[in-house]
This record gives structure tokens, sequence and C-alpha cells, in this order.
């Protein structure tokens, strides 16, 4: 969109401006395409029907990570992928692939399956509204653990590096292993409560996996993506300030 273009935003978002940020012609805004950019814009006119918004200037999104983070999540009991999906997308996490593995302990059918991947991803935008995000990440339907590490095998290149932290990894430590890679693309597997078997760490390794810790504590699986992330994104992110070097 270039400046002085007219754009209207309706639905809940109208009413939420309206009525809850009780917004008016005149005040200044900041709108997003959800493809990277942000735009500064300035209101002409408020309902809770529809609100209409002139664009002063374009810029790339300040709320996106320069590493693209998949996380591939354990599928826990409960409601637990609820939270998971809310933090992941607030700390930075690009993309959310649910996966059922030996231990896990939930089954559903298609409906149920596809009735799941909307609630997350309806929780993805409004954490990634939250969280000022410049794109919505994606939530893929939950698949296998074998088959989705048998597609990221064939997709190396993009796939990145692949992490896995595990309870049985000995000394190496996430950190470590770090800053002994180029920062760029990475997938990171968390298993859900009992963790990964050793068959499925095995596997992982199979595909290139770097099978490390994250320290001396055992972390629930709810707690454990949102560690690997953030660790992830301060290293090689923008958590904590732009990192030294390949940033600058």
């Amino acid at each position: 969109m270039q400046p002085g273009a007219v754009v209207e935003i309706t639905g809940s978002d109208a009413e939420h401006m309206a009525r809850v940020l009780r917004c008016v012609p005149g005040d200044r805004v900041v709108l997003c395409d959800g493809n990277g950019l942000d735009y500064a814009a300035e209101l002409v006119a408020v309902t809770t029907a529809r609100v209409s918004a002139r664009v002063l200037s374009s810029a790339p999104s300040r709320g996106e990570p320069p590493v693209f983070l998949t996380l591939l999540q354990g599928v826990p009991k409960a409601d637990k992928m609820d939270l998971i999906v809310q933090k992941a997308v607030e700390a930075g996490v690009s993309r959310i692939v649910p996966v059922f593995t030996a231990r896990t302990v939930v089954a559903w059918d298609e409906a149920k399956a596809e009735a799941r991947r909307r609630r997350w991803q309806r929780i993805a935008y409004e954490a990634a509204k939250q969280a000022q995000r410049g794109r919505v990440p994606e939530v893929t339907r939950a698949v296998a653990l074998l088959d989705v590490l048998g597609t990221l095998g064939e997709q190396a290149d993009q796939r990145g590096h692949l992490i896995v932290p595990w309870e049985e990894a000995g000394a190496q430590g996430l950190r470590a292993v770090l800053r002994g890679l180029k920062p760029g693309s990475v997938t990171v597997l968390i298993g859900p409560e009992g963790g990964l078997t050793p068959a499925e760490v095995s596997a992982a390794e199979g595909h290139g996996a770097h099978i490390v810790t994250l320290g001396p504590r055992i972390l629930r699986t709810e707690t454990a993506g949102l560690v690997a992330a953030s660790i992830i994104l301060y290293e090689w992110g923008d958590l904590g300030g732009p990192a030294p070097g390949w940033l600058s």
C-alpha cells in the first residue's frame, strides 16, 4: 500500500477499536498487513462496523525475529496446547506443528483434529496481535512424528538446524551447540508428557538432529518449548536486544 491509500477495518477488530480503544478520527495507529510490513496510518472514520484509515508510511515490522523457528510440539493432554501456542507466538516462534508421538495420550478423529487446529490458529492470531508480530504464525494439522521427520529430512535446506532437547542428553547444552552453528532457520522438537522415547530420539538423530539438554531441571512439556525458543532467540535473534555481528 502506498502513502495516501485508504484501508478499511471491519468485523471484531473495528468493533474493538470503536468500543474498547475508543478510537476517533484523527488518531494515529499502526496497521499490519500480515506479511511483515507495518503501516503508520491516520483514522478518517470510525464506527463499530467499519474503521477507515489513511496510510502515511510503511516499514518492515519490528515484531518479527530474524530467525525462522519451527516448533514441533508433542500434543499434550487437556488444554495445555492453548498455552503453548500462545506463549510460543509471543516469544517469536514462526510456525507450530503439533505432533503425535509414542507417548501421546490424546486421540482425535479428523473432525476434532481440524477443530483443534482452527482453535489453535485463532489463539495464534490473537497472540500475534498482542505481541505486535508482523506475521501470524501458522499452526498446522497434527501429524505423526516419524512422518514429519521424514518430510524434514527431504527439506533439510529449508528446515535448517534440527534441535531436540531431551532429559537424557547428557552434558551437551543448547547454548554451546548454538554457538557452534551458523545462525539460520531452526526446528525444535519437544516431546509430550513423558518425553520422547529413545527410539524417537534416535530417529531424529538419523535426520541430523542435535540432541541437547536445557539444564539440570526437568521441564514440563508446556515449559520446555518456550525455554528452548527463548534461548535460541536470545543467542541468534532479538530477545534481549540485537545480537552482535550477524544482525548488525
